[in-house]
């Protein structure tokens, strides 16, 4: 039978969540047209037991190649399917995600689908913290839906995590720009809609279960990347890039500048963004705390949304910067 679906997965080594969560799921698939191709940097011996017990399985060891971008390319050269699919590691498919995405693509002028990726039950306390703040307007700038199923759309940029898109429209575009890391998916995104005008369509169906960082230090590092990485692609002009709300933590960080320096020359109105802010902070904490009965969250999620949107804000500004600065040497303006 000729493979439809490839479903591309980039990691370092083979861990827990690969043997443990990811493949065992792939088992329950209500479709079964796929191959999964696994990418770590070494090929070890507790490895090749998978390819027994999983006869889907192909693991392509890719040495020295790192970078998860650069695997995703190695894995589509290598895919047989017509259809690329790319998940993480650390994320797994509902039982119908496949049967839900291939239905998708039958449809006129669709090359990419893509979906939520939605907390798994297996999680700690920092990961439902984040989870919190990621599927609420004010944490997510109103991308909440990439966290968990909101209504059909077609979007113009979305992470790697739950990502399908024909192998044909992949090698026209040249695979992932991999000058990047966070980011190639973005850069991925805007070829495909504003370069090569296709469609990418959103829908809630398509579920995988993924994990967020297990801890607070990541998990901070992590979105000042993403944030970095942002500025970059608006100071080159990545169209999907311009939107307003990727601004939305640089003017709240130079809002609560504004409020150490000049404090004492401000009205009572000047604070309402703050007082609206604040309120809005304990209106998700205490959602948490009745959906968990957890104190836990009344402390933790005020005060990691605050400290995500200045660091990403701090980020966002630099990212910027340095891309007007470089932006032909380091980020291939055209």
């Amino acid at each position: 039978m000729k493979i439809h679906i490839s479903i591309i997965i980039p990691v370092r080594e083979i861990n827990d969540y690969v043997t443990n969560e990811n493949l065992p799921a792939f088992v329950h698939q209500t479709y079964k047209n796929f191959e999964v191709i696994v990418l770590p940097n070494e090929l070890r011996k507790e490895d090749k037991a998978l390819l027994t017990k999983y006869p889907f399985l192909r693991i392509i060891p890719t040495g020295n190649i790192t970078r998860p971008a650069l695997k995703r390319d190695i894995g589509a050269k290598h895919a047989n399917g017509t259809i690329l699919a790319f998940i993480d590691d650390d994320a797994y498919p509902k039982s119908d995600w496949l049967k839900h995405a291939e239905t998708l693509f039958t449809k006129k002028d669709v090359s990419c689908v893509c979906g939520p990726g939605v907390l798994p039950k297996n999680t700690n306390i920092w990961e439902k913290v984040f989870d919190e703040i990621l599927v609420s307007p004010v944490g997510s700038g109103g991308y909440g839906y990439r966290f968990t199923p909101k209504e059909t759309r077609f979007v113009d940029d979305y992470p790697s995590m739950n990502f399908l898109i024909t192998k044909k429209l992949f090698t026209r575009i040249g695979g992932f720009n991999n000058n990047f890391w966070p980011g190639e998916d973005s850069k991925l995104c805007n070829d495909i809609v504003y370069k090569e005008h296709e469609k990418i369509l959103y829908s809630p169906n398509v579920i995988i279960y993924h994990h967020r960082r297990n801890s607070l230090v990541p998990y901070l590092r992590q979105h000042m990347q993403y944030g970095y990485h942002r500025g970059a692609f608006i100071a080159v002009g990545d169209k999907n890039s311009l939107k307003i709300n990727y601004f939305l933590p640089l003017f709240f960080l130079l809002y609560c500048l504004s409020l150490l320096v000049l404090l004492p020359f401000f009205t009572p109105l000047y604070f309402a963004p703050l007082i609206a802010y604040l309120l809005l902070s304990v209106v998700i904490a205490v959602r948490a705390f009745l959906k968990y009965k957890n104190i836990f969250y009344i402390v933790a999620i005020p005060s990691v949304l605050f400290l995500t949107h200045m660091l990403y804000g701090m980020s966002f500004l630099k990212g910027l910067v340095v891309g007007f600065i470089k932006r032909d040497k380091i980020y291939g303006n055209e």
